[in-house]
């Protein structure tokens, strides 16, 4: 009887045992707590958390490899979380890494996300903290999608009333019952079309010029890609300067003479005004420009009747036999 006592307690204490057994394995399991893998702890910085409570799951590139272990509010802008993440990730996740809360699925729990920087760090260690993304809350997406509501029925709205006006509009109407409309939209697109195929003609003629540029073809070609040709412009060019120089020099030196010559036309009109030569006289005193008129006068009736000597000595027949000789050698010469 007292064997089947103790065998009785002793059954009665290994059932309990393996129920707490059982209940500390469910409890972990709900928490998402490994029993045989070690962990060490960071943390993360966020402003809002949305949600996320102790036992969500933490993931790297979609992999759970933690949990969170405590969700800690400091003040209204900051919330700490305390991340339990595995031994293994020791050797993969860096120190500037960022923390990002995402959920499992669509509506599923929330979860932090591990997203890996693009520059290279040191690996992490226990007690970094990370810094939080901002995310992006349902209501922010539901307030956001409210106003876009009410954005397109205001749209919606306007259009409606622009299609009243639209059917209601007798002009409108009137254009579209109108045959000569379509021929004449007609016509401007035969038009349009003529003037792309010109342009299009136009944009050939023009890449074939440029083709035969760039290939040094015509002046412009040879003017680019011929070496001597340059050479001689630039000779040109410098011939040109120098015909430049020379003309201005020239400039100078006509500038020079004209005041050589203004100075002398004045020395001359003043020896004209002032001076005592033969041209005063004969310019200021009206006696001796008088008397050199009547001489003038004079002298030219005493050629007219030296012509008439002359003339008169030509059909005297003492000369009239020498004159006749001096025409004849004259005609023969």
């Amino acid at each position: 009887m007292a064997n089947r006592t103790t065998d009785n307690v002793k059954l009665g204490v290994f059932v309990l045992a393996g129920l707490v057994l059982l209940v500390l394995f469910f409890y972990m399991l709900s928490k998402n707590e490994s029993i045989f893998a070690s962990r060490f702890e960071i943390k993360a910085h966020f402003a809002n958390v949305s949600g996320l409570v102790s036992g969500n799951n933490v993931r790297v590139a979609g992999i759970v490899v933690g949990i969170v272990e405590d969700v800690e509010l400091v003040n209204d802008t900051l919330v700490i979380v305390t991340i339990a993440l595995n031994d293994d990730m020791r050797q993969i996740v860096r120190k500037n890494a960022t923390a990002a809360l995402g959920t499992d699925g669509l509506i599923g729990n929330r979860l932090v996300n591990i997203l890996p920087a693009a520059e290279p760090a040191p690996l992490i260690e226990p007690g970094d903290i990370l810094l939080g993304q901002k995310d992006i809350s349902t209501e922010d997406m539901l307030r956001t999608l409210d106003q876009t509501n009410r954005n397109v029925l205001i749209i919606s709205n306007g259009l409606r009333e622009t299609i009243d006006r639209i059917n209601k509009s007798t002009q409108l109407t009137t254009l579209l019952d109108d045959e000569s409309l379509s021929l004449n939209l007609k016509a401007a697109l035969l038009n349009l079309r003529s003037a792309t195929g010109q342009a299009s003609a136009t944009m050939q003629d023009l890449n074939a010029v440029v083709a035969d540029v760039r290939n040094g073809e015509g002046s412009v070609g040879a003017l680019l890609r011929d070496t001597s040709f340059a050479w001689e412009l630039n000779q040109t060019v410098r011939k040109l300067q120098a015909v430049e120089n020379q003309a201005d020099r020239l400039a100078q030196n006509m500038d020079a003479l004209v005041k050589e010559v203004d100075g002398a036309v004045k020395g001359l009109q003043n020896d004209l005004n002032y001076g005592p030569g033969a041209a005063n006289l004969l310019m200021k005193d009206s006696l001796t420009a008088a008397r050199l008129q009547n001489a003038l006068g004079n002298l030219e009736q005493g050629t007219a009747r030296f012509s008439e000597n002359m003339e008169a000595m030509k059909h005297n027949f003492l000369f009239r036999r020498y004159f006749r000789k001096m025409e004849k050698k004259k005609e023969k010469d």
